[in-house]
């Protein structure tokens, strides 16, 4: 994952956290329901950043382990109560299929475009076939360091099309099985889930 986007999340985790409480609290239902009727056993939370998805999950009865490459994210979800790990999104510390669901919800949009599908290859091998991955993006078609979080504090955002998304995801040996859109600003929001092919 991009270092200076890390860093700034390393500096800025409680921040980041007390800002998208109202963002959490829109967030529609529907694709979590959706989410949580496709799957069941462990699932990965890539990118959990201070755990509130996790923990929305958690609380449906998921079994969830999160994942986040910022040390100060880890430490938010910890104190949720959530089983949590440092590492990276595209080398995941897994065994091949060691999770029946991958959830990453607006993490893999900090990969750059040309390590998108290695993120994806990763999530297709700690699946196993028929696993589902659930997945938020931004739309968009541009590659960028965004300083909104503060003056020198920058993240790395790529923004995909749907299209795109698809075409990337299903290349890597997945089947689209729900999407919607949530448009909680200027943006829409892309969520996807997708079915490993057997």
């Amino acid at each position: 994952m991009d270092s200076k986007t890390i860093d700034t999340y390393n500096k800025l985790a409680k921040e980041y956290d007390d800002d998208t409480v109202a963002f959490w609290d829109a967030f529609p239902r529907t694709f979590l329901d959706q989410f949580i009727h496709h799957v069941n056993g462990k699932v990965l939370n890539i990118g959990s950043g201070p755990g509130r998805d996790g923990l929305l999950l958690k609380n449906a009865g998921l079994d969830i382990t999160c994942l986040d490459a910022s040390q100060s994210m880890i430490d938010l979800s910890v104190s949720r109560g959530l089983d949590s790990m440092l590492g990276d999104f595209l080398d995941l510390p897994f065994q091949d299929g060691s999770f029946d669901s991958v959830w990453a919800y607006t993490s893999l949009l900090h990969c750059s475009k040309k390590d998108f599908k290695k993120a994806v290859a990763e999530v297709k091998r700690v699946l196993p076939d028929g696993g589902f991955f659930g997945l938020g993006l931004i739309e968009g078609d541009e590659e960028i360091y965004k300083e909104n979080m503060g003056e020198g504090n920058f993240r790395l955002f790529s923004f995909l099309k749907k299209e795109e998304v698809e075409s990337l995801v299903e290349q890597e040996g997945f089947a689209l099985v729900y999407f919607e859109t949530f448009k909680p600003g200027s943006r829409y929001y892309l969520h996807f889930i997708f079915k490993k092919a057997s």
